[in-house]
Parts: C-alpha cells; sequence; structure tokens
C-alpha cells in the first residue's frame, strides 16, 4: 500500500506489457473499497484512499478485468482497503457497515466467479458479530477467509477477546490475512511524526504487522487453534530477515509455548509477494518459509499489475517453484479450484 507523501503507481496501464509464460496467475492481496465504509475514515485515510488518488480502488468489475488481463492474472482475492470497519466505535453500525462491504463483494464475485475471490472484513471490535459474520461470509457466500487489518482501536489481536475469531476461523478452515493499518497512535508520535513519510508503507506498516505477529506468538494463540492458518504479506513484513534473532531471543523466555517463535511463524504462516517485487528479499523469504508458504499477490491498484506480473515471469526459479507460488498455494490454501495452466476468459 502506498503512503499520503508518493502518487499511487496504480490505475489504468495503457504501456506495452510482457506476456507471462502460460502458468494460472492467483493474486492474493488486491483491493477494493466500499463508499460506505470509506464516509467512517480519518482524514488521514480518507486522503490516502480517495478514489481519485487510487484509481481503480472504486471499480470492482470490468476495468479491473481488463486491467487483469493486461497483465496475465487469472484471479484476484479481493479484500477491503484498511482499517475497514474496525475503528468504528458504535457496534451496530461497523457490524452494518462490514456486512453490507461484504454484501458488496460477493456481488462482484457473483458476477465474475472465475475472475474473483473474497476475503470478509469484519467488525473486530465486536468479536461475537465479527464471528457470525465470517461464519456468514464463509458458509454462505463462498468467501475464503477474512482480512483483518492490523489493531482494533489500539487492541491487538493477542488480547483473549478476540480469540473467538480465531476459533471460527479454525473450526471453518479458513485463513485469516493479517494487514498492516496505521501505526498505534502512540507509536505514530514517538517514531514518525518528525518523518511522517515512514509510518506509512515505507517502513512503519512493516514494522507494526511484524510486532503484531510476534505478538501473537508469544500469546500462544497458536497452542490454543493449533490449527489456525494466517497469511501476511509485503514479503513477510521483515520478519524473515529478523527471524533467527527474535527465536534466539525470545523462544527462551517463552516456556509456556509448545514451539520455539521460529517453528510456530513457520507452522502457521503463509507468506505473499504483494508490494515487494524483489529478488533477492523473495530468496530470503524462500530460504526461511519454504516455497510452499509463498503465494504471488501485487497489492493492486496500490502497486502495478505489470511490474509484479513482469517481475515475477522472469524470476531465475525452477518451473515447480514457480507453479507453486503463482498459483498452488493458493488453490490448497484457499481450497479453489486447481488449475495447471491459465484458464480460458
Amino acid at each position: 500500500m502506498s503512503d499520503p507523501t508518493t502518487p499511487s503507481a496504480a490505475g489504468p496501464q495503457l504501456t506495452k506489457v510482457y506476456v507471462p509464460p502460460p502458468v494460472r496467475l492467483i493474486a492474493l492481496e488486491e483491493h477494493f473499497i466500499y463508499d460506505g465504509l470509506l464516509a467512517t475514515y480519518d482524514a488521514t485515510d480518507r486522503a490516502l484512499l480517495a478514489p481519485s488518488r487510487v484509481p481503480g480502488l472504486d471499480e470492482v468489475g470490468d476495468m479491473r478485468i481488463v486491467e487483469m488481463d493486461r497483465a496475465g492474472i487469472d484471479l484476484q482475492v479481493l479484500s477491503h482497503t484498511k482499517p475497514g470497519a474496525q475503528e468504528i466505535e458504535d457496534a451496530a453500525q461497523a457490524a452494518a457497515l462490514a456486512s453490507a462491504a461484504n454484501d458488496y463483494l460477493a456481488e462482484a464475485v457473483a458476477r465474475h466467479p472465475k475472475r474473483f475471490a473474497a476475503f470478509a472484513t469484519l467488525s473486530t471490535g465486536a468479536p461475537q458479530a465479527a464471528v457470525a459474520e465470517l461464519e456468514r461470509t464463509v458458509q454462505r457466500l463462498g468467501f475464503k477467509g477474512a482480512m483483518i487489518n492490523g489493531h482494533t482501536r489500539g487492541a491487538y489481536l493477542d488480547d483473549e477477546r478476540f480469540w473467538p475469531i480465531f476459533e471460527a476461523a479454525q473450526a471453518l478452515d479458513v485463513p485469516i490475512y493479517l494487514h498492516p493499518s496505521n501505526p498505534h497512535p502512540q507509536v505514530f508520535d514517538a517514531y514518525y511524526k518528525d518523518y511522517p513519510q515512514l509510518g506509512f508503507a515505507a517502513w512503519g506498516y512493516a514494522v507494526e504487522t511484524a510486532t503484531h505477529v510476534l505478538r501473537l506468538i508469544l500469546s500462544g494463540v497458536f497452542d490454543r487453534f493449533p490449527r489456525l492458518r494466517m497469511v501476511i504479506g509485503h514479503m513477510g513484513e521483515l520478519l524473515p530477515f529478523a527471524l533467527w534473532r527474535a527465536d534466539g531471543r525470545l523462544s527462551p523466555k517463552a516456556p509456556h509455548l509448545k514451539k520455539s517463535v521460529r517453528n510456530t511463524f513457520i507452522e502457521h504462516f503463509a507468506v505473499t509477494t504483494s508490494g515487494v517485487f524483489s529478488t533477492p528479499e523473495l530468496m530470503c523469504t524462500a530460504s526461511i518459509v519454504g516455497w510452499d508458504n509463498i503465494l504471488f499477490s501485487v497489492d493492486y491498484p496500490f502497486e502495478s499489475n505489470a511490474e509484479a506480473v513482469r517481475w515475477f515471469s522472469q524470476l531465475p526459479i525452477a518451473e515447480s517453484d514457480r507453479a507453486k507460488v503463482a498459483h498452488k498455494n493458493a488453490e490448497r490454501l484457499l481450497k479453489l479450484e486447481p488449475a495447471s495452466v491459465r484458464s480460458p476468459r
């Protein structure tokens, strides 16, 4: 996701695009915005996420599919951009708007079921309502899981009041995608107020999400729910590079955990390439989590479909690993109908 100081690089791509080899491409972290939720956002997020600033964010139909076709993307898994319904204090309003946004998304998927799938947005401030909405969207609307955007008004998911959401996700056998949101206000004030550009996609989002992941691991939530699967984007939010040191310093001080910090991360988290189209970072991530736990993503429309596909198609990796990242891992994790080559459009 881009930050308020950097113009969006996305929008309609009218230039010549590299034609990728015939491998199915599923993009796992691709965003949209629902007007009803946008109206509740604070001034920072309204400016950051205005459709006039991020072309394509408010469109979930033919124009988006044209953009996918230009780059060679077969399927987008759509999710509502941050913070969704998580900052709304009124629980009834938050639940109603989350449901409305999910219904809006379900209609888009129904119109283009071969091109779109969906993650639910949840009103996490009211965990029981969030559980009901996760169950409704998965069981009745065919959603593939949910996306949670960071903290909920300063509260992180290691707080056990949120754990019914994880219990439901495990029971439904669907993943939770933990996506960045703006850093905690106190953190932003302490770290970033003098250099606000650091607080968003350039740095702050990754620090915030990586810290959130480590909090979850240390909380013991994965011991409580041993089949819970989660996903993080942006090539692992700095964690693949930092995991050795974090494990060495944290695991000996966490005797309550059944597994080490490192093993918990590798066993419970998948990582996507969203917004990071760099081969050294990919190779580092693959060496830590393995090719079975990496999934292709763009972070559209904050990033360019064409740039992501061009980079991915030219990677110097085994074709068997390319197929895993391109579609096989997503098909397994999200229980999508498998396809070994690009589907007819």
